[in-house]
């Protein structure tokens, strides 16, 4: 079967180039620049019996709402880490506490997730006052694809 040169060219390797660890380099590369986490239940990857990792847009989602929910001072050894919005829920409920909110996030995002861009934020207050649905708009670094982040915040007072 006859092959064209282009396809030999994508499937195989010059082998001094592999020897000289530029393909390792790159590999590593690579791989690095996917976002990945580890899963908060520790669940294991079947394939491997290793703990499994969310990647890219998945692993970048879940650090957004940890970082939200965390509030500053919670994390041992950590205390610059995490927003201010879980105490912004307990504000009137009103579009200055809505764009105080708006401003938290994207300072957030800003300061500690450096694998997501902000393209848009929307708070909307729910006027019963019960709580903001947040709406996170936002592209992974080395992806093109926008990501849309949807949770709904509600004060809870210890119930």
């Amino acid at each position: 079967m006859a092959t064209n040169s282009t396809e030999e060219d994508v499937y195989t390797f010059d082998q001094e180039w592999v020897r000289s660890g530029a393909f390792h380099q790159a590999k590593k590369y690579l791989e690095a620049s996917i976002p990945r986490d580890l899963t908060l239940q520790f669940n294991h990857n079947p394939n491997t019996g290793d703990v499994a990792l969310k990647t890219g847009s998945n692993a970048v989602k879940s650090a957004l709402k940890n970082l939200i929910l965390t509030r500053k001072f919670e994390r041992p050894f950590q205390p610059g880490i995490g927003s201010d919005i879980m105490d912004l829920l307990f504000e009137p409920n009103d579009i200055i506490t809505e764009q105080l909110i708006e401003d938290e996030i994207r300072t957030v995002v800003a300061n500690f997730e450096p694998r997501a861009n902000i393209l848009n934020v929307i708070v909307e207050s729910e006027r019963a006052g019960s709580g903001y649905h947040i709406k996170i708009i936002f592209s992974v670094v080395n992806e093109t694809e926008p990501v849309t982040f949807e949770t709904f915040l509600e004060a809870t007072r210890g119930e």
